[in-house]
């Protein structure tokens, strides 16, 4: 009987291959790689969160043996042990959709946190070491005719520095998100959906977020490695609000007359232009605040497809 092991070891050798069995730095390889953790929630969705974690760890295992050890618990951090929370979260529970997105904030924040600790007893910080390691990679990888870099580059660098953790943080949490709704989708589309598909429209931040928020801003103002580590943590803080925004957005076109169209040219605006973002952050603030949804009764049903 294949009680599912079958799977395990086709989805961990999958998305261990999908990371690391294109050339570093290709643009086909960084394509691949952002779909690294699908097959892992592709198995935790239809067998169970043990077998999703299985499909992790064993991929974490065979990358220690086969690239090395920094590369395999680059995998478990960034990969399995999140995939593994989050499919717990959503069989845990199936019909909030809100708590999925705070267990994929805590995952977000969790390494800035870490880190800013570690580095902490180090001479800078951890602004100093990301400033370290952002000029070794890419500094000295772009030089001119005279053997050194341009100067714009320099200046780009020492731009991006300040808020690098958060912008890696923020995208890798949009990634998983997506990774996850595809698998969701996928098996949704075969029948092979373990869980209900959790409906978007009835993600609402807590409360308790806009007190962190606040938390979060105040020390942002603080001098040292508290003010930086603070300032990356902010866009990780809202992403609640940015997802509350989508909800609420969701909520709203549900009841137009082509919700399918506008949803649609919603998203195209988030991944061409990006600024919208800023928009469904504010709303998601809003409705946080005041509650509309609450107050003008449960969303329609999302459309079947």
């Amino acid at each position: 009987m294949n009680s599912g092991w079958l799977p395990v070891g086709a989805a961990a050798a999958t998305s261990a291959l999908l990371l690391f069995g294109a050339p570093a730095g290709s643009p086909g390889g960084m394509l691949l790689a952002v779909l690294a953790t699908l097959p892992l929630f592709l198995v935790g969705l239809s067998w169970g969160v043990f077998h999703g974690a299985a499909t992790g760890a064993a991929a974490t295992f065979a990358i220690l043996f086969s690239v090395g050890t920094s590369a395999g618990l680059y995998y478990g951090a960034v990969n399995a042990l999140p995939a593994a929370l989050l499919m717990w979260q959503a069989e845990r529970a199936p019909d909030r959709p809100d708590r999925l997105v705070i267990m994929l904030t805590a995952c977000a924040a969790a390494p800035i946190v870490a880190a800013a600790l570690y580095f902490g007893m180090q001479e800078g910080g951890l602004e100093a070491a990301v400033r370290g390691q952002l000029e070794a990679t890419l500094i000295d990888a772009v030089v001119d005719q005279s053997g050194s870099p341009p100067p714009q580059w320099k200046e780009f660098v020492e731009a991006i520095a300040g808020i690098f953790p958060a912008m890696a943080a923020t995208f890798w949490a949009l990634l998983i998100a997506i990774n996850g709704a595809l698998a969701q989708g996928l098996l949704r589309r075969f029948g092979k959906n373990r869980l209900p598909t959790p409906d978007i429209a009835a993600i609402r931040a807590p409360r308790m977020m806009l007190g962190v928020l606040a938390v979060v801003l105040a020390l942002a103002f603080m001098p040292g490695g508290t003010g930086f580590l603070a300032n990356n943590l902010v866009p990780v803080v809202v992403l609640p609000l940015f997802f509350g925004g989508l909800s609420v957005m969701h909520w709203a076109l549900r009841r137009s007359a082509a919700p399918g169209l506008w949803l649609g040219l919603l998203y195209l605006l988030l991944v061409v232009f990006g600024w919208p973002a800023l928009i469904l952050l504010l709303i998601g603030l809003v409705d946080t605040i005041f509650d509309f949804r609450g107050r003008a009764g449960p969303p329609p049903a999302a459309p079947t497809v």
